[in-house]
């Protein structure tokens, strides 16, 4: 068995890996989103035809350079019924933020529609044989329909993580427990420090709704369309019931699907109710709207990159306050915003006079659940991925420490195991 570090080896996107046993299994085939500065947005060609893709989860540093590969090859998707329609809808925006940063897409539209058309969709704890391999898919409790992905193979067991969270969430429960394997693939994001009190970030967040919506402002939260959308809903709405709030952007979309599949989220009947209660900017014009009265605003793009998010900050009064509550890219208006105090509208620098905060939600695992999850997996071989250079090499070296055979893979490198 043989495996490939396409992507995401020393860095966070463009996550491929393939593993090769009898049946050539691509894991996830994403991009780097926002990454102007470096030409090197897509994973490296495969070395052998891929038989089978499947798509750890629908974000786009997984899923969005999938049609690629169906330039020359026609391989099966899998994934689970989640990912496959949000995928779907992230992928024709991907192509959209693509045309406008580079002018061209990287293949052809024709690819696109053969990817969608090459999905075969199935539930957790669902074996599929592919050729004398198996493989099964377990809930990583990242967001709607994330997976963990087990390959069985000559009396082998090889994990690959995909991205996954061991704490509970409003809208998740916490990654399964997959046994022990052989060979484990880990993210590494967060390897080098641990995420805040979660309980103690939702009751600041309420708190500042409140405080600002009193003072007559709007609360805006730049939010991901996917995983992060969803909860902040949930978390709000269960904090105080009453609070105002409108969601703008894909976010409307992608909440309206995740309510579809009510066995990949945690209370579906309840988050169908929040999601009731909250009010939807359907059209442009209704966000004069939004503006005439205090209310949350949550919306896309999470990093001030496209979206509504960027025009409701240039309109915002001096009451108000905006709080990011994930990750932002070295270089976006969302990194800018928090580090140096500006956004850049049409090549202009514009410096916002509204508080700014940040309160960390984030959906992947914490140093401590990294640990936690390779040492319940006690793997012989672990290979930490996903993470930038210096966390991912010295996941790795700790890792080595606790008694683990672990290594953080150079791009393009090929191992066997």
């Amino acid at each position: 068995m043989e495996i490939d570090f396409l992507g995401a080896a020393a860095e966070v996107g463009r996550s491929a890996i393939l593993v090769e046993t009898d049946h050539n299994i691509m894991f996830d085939c994403g991009l780097k989103i926002h990454n102007k500065k470096d030409p090197h947005l897509y994973p490296l060609p495969a070395p052998v035809p891929i038989d089978t893709v499947v798509i750890s989860h629908a974000h786009l540093d997984h899923v969005g350079f999938l049609p690629s590969l169906f330039e020359h090859n026609s391989p099966q998707i899998i994934a689970t019924p989640p990912t496959r329609e949000i995928g779907e809808l992230l992928l024709l925006d991907s192509a959209k933020i693509i045309i406008e940063e580079y002018g061209t897409l990287p293949y052809k539209r024709s690819s696109h529609k053969k990817a969608m058309e090459s999905f075969r969709v199935t539930g957790y704890h669902q074996p599929i044989k592919l050729d004398d391999t198996t493989l099964t898919l377990f809930d990583a409790g990242h967001i709607p329909g994330a997976a963990q992905a087990l390959v069985e193979y000559e009396g082998k067991r090889v994990l690959y993580s995909g991205d996954y969270k061991l704490a509970d969430t409003r809208m998740h429960n916490p990654a399964e427990n997959v046994g022990e394997v052989d060979v484990l693939i880990t993210e590494s994001t967060y390897a080098n420090r641990d995420h805040p009190n979660r309980s103690d970030l939702e009751v600041q967040l309420a708190q500042r709704a409140r405080e600002v919506i009193n003072q007559g402002g709007h609360l805006l939260l730049p939010a991901f369309a996917v995983g992060r959308t969803q909860e902040l809903i949930s978390i709000l709405k269960s904090q105080d019931p009453n609070l105002p709030i409108w969601v703008d952007g894909m976010g409307v979309e992608a909440s309206r699907i995740v309510a579809g599949y009510p066995g990949y989220i945690k209370d579906a009947q309840k988050f169908r109710k929040q999601l009731e209660s909250v009010n939807i900017v359907r059209e442009p014009r209704d966000r004069s709207k939004v503006l005439k009265e205090p209310c949350v605003i949550i919306s896309t793009a999470g990093m001030l990159q496209g979206g509504p998010a960027l025009g409701y900050l240039l309109s915002l009064s001096d009451q108000s306050e905006i709080v990011f509550t994930g990750y932002s890219v070295d270089g976006t208006n969302g990194y800018n915003l928090l580090q140096n105090g500006y956004v850049e509208v049409d090549g202009e620098q514009v410096r916002p006079t509204i508080p700014v905060r940040y309160l960390d939600f984030s959906a992947h695992a914490s140093r401590s659940e990294l640990f936690a999850y390779v040492e319940r997996a006690n793997p012989d071989k672990v290979f930490c991925i996903h993470g930038d250079a210096s966390n991912c090499a010295q996941f790795a070296e700790e890792l080595k420490v606790e008694g683990f055979d672990a290594y953080a893979p150079k791009l393009g490198e090929r191992i066997k195991v």
